[in-house]
């Protein structure tokens, strides 16, 4: 919805107006409609607002109460705001704009930030001003929709909806430890340390309080809280078509709160089944609903379902052509907006010319499926991961007579997680672990749902995976002001998704043929809802998620490998450089041509144009079906050590 930024001066100097200025010009895109900045001793704010709800300027921000002692900075949608609204009102508050601005300042006041927070169902990142205590709160939501940085400093303290927007104030440099993690398979931090010296990401549920310029972090929500026994007993106690039921009448009343605005919102079109849900409940009530839709030619185009979809609603489908092209000359301008190395999530680039379209189109808001393939286990592997099991416990058993045969052993046995090189690099990162590890222990309070493993399926996956793909879907629709709103990830639908027994999310079928999970309908329950209000061939069909190839089919030469920005990055002269060059995989020279692209373009501020110009003359597309025309020397598919 919007940008902040905001910097506390311990020494109560007043901000400079013009770094001010440079700080929200940075966050333009993501809040056109309106850029104010505040200034006064010891405090500066920002604010670029992207208007839906209470479109007039009396919502404008920084936002402050009547008596002037509390400020507000905010960005995002809290979609039960007129619920707490109609309480605070009935305990003596009188609203003057129609915002949820307005009501989120009133409920901080009111209750504090402890309390409050929770009862905040939306994507939010915001900062809390109290200007007679001296006492800042930035609090950012539950699941990481909106992204929040921070850097602390011996008498200064700075906040932002994106980095880019610190860097008036700070001189950006690269975390070479980031750096090496990424390089050695890590797809990047979502919380806690960045790609950047010095500058941290609020997590998800986490609120910061500064108070007289100390810092404390604590959480203010946990996903686990969402873990609820008697809940899972009263769904586990539901037939299938009473759980049918109830998820639709929650899934209905999420997208009606999700799709209300002043302004034009649309909805993605993916001509997935999460997608056509949500676009035919929101149909229900706005029959002039557009739909968005990118068409990645090739062989994995969804462009057929989707106007099946929109043919079969009677709504107008929106679509903009993405060629394989589009995928490479579209790095620069995706990593300038995702501020990271993006290898991980490569269909950066149709999410954002989605983005693009819609806005041009005059929507500033789009419905989105994201969540659901989280909550309802849609991810395919998930629905053959009971065989892998099955054969894993077989070779554990077997596994110490099959490691005594030398060279043997490697090929025959997986690992732990099913020999899943994905997988296992992004559990390389610390976070994971420590999510993976709190999910164990909630769970080990709650023994009644943890006698099914696939209880912490959801779990798992809505920690690390969620937060990257939100990252992804709030970067991507920023970078052309327009904001991603997720049905699925509402307070009641996650609740309800996370306490319902696995079998109602991944259902034996002996009408199933899908290669990916033979006999295993996945995400049963939002099928069955789907299949009440579209096609069957529609509700029913596999996931594709935008899928391309490209970047295993990068050929990039070993020139782009050697520059400057990458030995100083690593602290590499140019001979080792080229030595590492010449001997890394496919996946390594992608991450190290991600790497070089992101010092070039987020810390040096290298013109778009300039990169292009290397993408254009040092890598190539090569066709599908052919090989790589050249081989490594000794193929290393990561860095095999933090650089010195």
């Amino acid at each position: 919805m919007c940008g902040l930024f905001g910097i506390r001066l311990g020494d109560g100097a007043r901000p400079e107006e013009a770094l001010l200025q440079r700080s929200v010009a940075a966050l333009g895109h993501r809040g056109p409609d309106a850029g104010i900045t505040h200034a006064e001793p010891g405090l500066g704010l920002a604010h670029a607002r992207l208007s839906l709800v209470d479109t007039h300027a009396r919502a404008h921000q920084p936002f402050r109460d009547p008596t002037g002692r509390y400020v507000l900075v905010y960005n995002g949608e809290v979609y039960n705001f007129r619920a707490l609204r109609a309480g605070l009102e009935a305990a003596g508050h009188v609203f003057r704009t129609g915002s949820d601005t307005e009501v989120v300042l009133a409920m901080l006041i009111e209750y504090g930030a402890e309390a409050a927070l929770p009862r905040l169902d939306g994507m939010f990142a915001l900062a809390f001003i109290d200007r007679e205590a001296d006492r800042i709160v930035l609090a950012r939501d539950r699941f990481g929709m909106k992204p929040l940085f921070y850097r602390a400093e011996p008498g200064r303290f700075l906040f932002a909806s994106e980095i880019k927007a610190l860097a008036p104030w700070v001189t950006l440099a690269p975390d070479r430890g980031m750096a090496a993690a990424y390089l050695m398979g890590f797809g990047g931090p979502t919380r806690g340390v960045t790609f950047y010296d010095g500058i941290a990401a609020l997590g998800p549920g986490e609120m910061l309080v500064l108070d007289k310029g100390r810092a404390e972090t604590r959480p203010f929500f946990r996903l686990t809280d969402f873990l609820d026994p008697d809940e899972h007993a009263r769904l586990s106690a539901l037939g299938a078509g009473q759980v049918a039921d109830e998820f639709e009448a929650l899934m209905a009343a999420a997208v009606d709160s999700h799709a209300f605005a002043d302004a034009r919102v649309g909805a993605f079109c993916s001509g997935g089944v999460d997608s056509s849900l949500i676009v035919a409940l929101a149909a229900r009530s706005n029959p002039g609903l557009a739909l968005f839709h990118a068409n990645v030619k090739g062989a994995w185009s969804e462009a057929p379902a989707a106007r099946a979809l929109a043919k079969h609603l009677g709504l107008e489908l929106h679509a903009v052509e993405v060629e394989e092209r589009d995928f490479l000359t579209s790095i620069p301008k995706v990593m300038r907006h995702y501020e990271y190395p993006f290898s991980y999530h490569p269909n950066c680039a149709p999410l954002m010319m989605i983005a693009q379209l819609a806005r041009d189109s005059g929507v500033k808001g789009l419905l989105s499926g994201e969540g659901s393939d989280e909550l309802f286990l849609g991810y395919p592997w998930l629905g053959r991961k009971r065989l892998m099991d099955g054969y894993e416990a077989l070779t554990q058993r077997a596994g110490a007579a099959i490691r005594a045969i030398p060279g043997i052993g490697r090929l025959l046995l997986p690992d732990r997680l099913g020999n899943y090189p994905a997988v296992r690099s992004i559990l390389k990162g610390r976070e994971i672990a420590d999510d993976l590890n709190m999910v164990s222990e909630a769970l080990m309070r709650q023994p009644a749902m943890a006698r099914d493993p696939r209880m912490r399926w959801t779990l798992d996956y809505l920690h690390y995976h969620l937060r990257t793909l939100l990252h992804r879907n709030d970067t991507m629709g920023m970078a052309a002001s327009i904001e991603a709103r997720f049905p699925f990830l509402d307070n009641a639908v996650a609740r309800f998704g996370i306490n319902l027994p696995p079998r109602h999310k991944l259902k034996r079928s002996l009408t199933v043929w899908e290669k990916a999970h033979p006999f295993i309908r996945d995400k049963w329950v939002v099928r069955a809802v789907a299949d009440r209000l579209i096609p069957k061939e529609l509700s029913r069909r596999l996931k594709i998620g935008f899928w391309t190839t490209v970047f295993q089919r990068l050929e990039i030469a070993d020139a782009f490998l050697t520059s400057p920005h990458l030995g100083e990055l690593l602290r590499l002269g140019t001979r080792q450089l080229a030595d590492l060059a010449a001997e890394a995989g496919p996946d390594l020279r992608l991450r190290l041509m991600q790497l070089d692209i992101w010092h070039r373009v987020c810390i040096a501020g290298e013109d778009d144009a300039v990169t292009l110009a290397r993408l254009s003359d040092m890598v190539a597309i090569r066709p599908e079906g052919t090989r790589p025309s050249r081989q490594p020397r000794r193929r290393i598919e990561s860095y095999p050590s933090a650089p010195v």
